[in-house]
């Protein structure tokens, strides 16, 4: 309990469903570069993951109603552990699907599940495994006259103390937003997600993200070249930790969080950035 503060009063919340995407992110723990850490309470995730080049976050739909996010305890006095146990069925039987399973079992795994995006204002991921204690696939088929489908089965072998995290930065997919040369108020209506600056033609410095969404988190991926983009510490629509200004340089990143400015406008501060 180091670091964390303990509430006056903890109120009670719905016991209704949490509403759950009906799409799941995978990674091997091989291809994470740097996962954020936890903040003192012990659950949110501060910052982005950071993976190895060319690695990407394989998206898996799955049967949102049947979405099960279970953890366990165990152990005797002073030596109680927690175990994550995410299960999730994938209706059918594709040659990706079964692709999958052939390929992901025995391997080590992180889990991303969007909660509440459908009926909250504060959506976030939850993280399942990480380096230190990965889940593990297993698998289960069925194909009878009631249905054809896979169930996903995780489980984690190795104890730990730590809760599943919380999560509200981006990720790395097989393919980033586009973002064309030039651009001074950069397109987010994709959403939440990664946007790929290109080298531009002439000097171009960054003064807006346009289309976004409250509480939106988009990173923006650095181009290199002869003119990169810039944002300055002086843009009245960024707020630059420690008023660094931030340039696009190759393989650098930046993370902003939409805020409401007002009058339909947002105000973006900066989460994270990388060099």
């Amino acid at each position: 309990m180091s670091g964390y503060v303990k509430p006056a009063s903890i109120q009670k919340a719905s016991a209704a469903p949490e509403s759950k995407s009906l799409r799941i992110r995978v990674i091997e723990t091989a291809d994470i570069v740097y996962t954020p850490p936890k903040d003192a309470n012990g659950v949110m995730m501060v910052g982005n993951f950071q993976l190895a080049p060319g690695k990407y976050w394989t998206e898996f739909d799955v049967t949102p109603s049947k979405t099960n996010l279970p953890f366990s305890s165990e152990g005797e006095e002073d030596n109680v552990s927690l175990s994550s146990l995410p299960e999730f069925y994938a209706p059918g039987s594709t040659l990706e699907q079964e692709e999958f399973v052939q390929n992901w079992t025995n391997t080590s795994i992180v889990i991303a599940v969007e909660v509440g995006a459908c009926n909250s204002p504060n959506p976030f991921w939850r993280i399942y495994g990480s380096k230190c204690a990965p889940l593990t696939l297993l698998a289960e088929g069925q194909n009878d006259n009631e249905a054809t489908a896979i169930m996903l089965k995780f489980q984690q072998f190795t104890k730990t103390q730590n809760m599943a995290g919380r999560y509200t930065g981006t990720f790395t997919l097989s393919t980033a937003n586009a973002v064309p040369a030039d651009t001074t108020n950069v397109d987010v209506a994709a959403g939440t997600g990664e946007y790929q600056l290109v080298d531009n033609t002439i000097a171009t410095a960054i003064a807006d993200l346009i289309n976004a969404v409250l509480g939106g988190t988009y990173t923006l991926i650095g181009s290199g070249g002869t003119n990169p983009a810039t944002i300055a510490s002086s843009s009245a629509n960024f707020f630059l930790v420690g008023a660094v200004d931030w340039t696009a340089a190759t393989g650098a990143t930046i993370t902003f969080k939409a805020f409401d400015a007002g009058g339909g406008d947002f105000f973006f501060v900066e989460q994270s950035r990388t060099s």
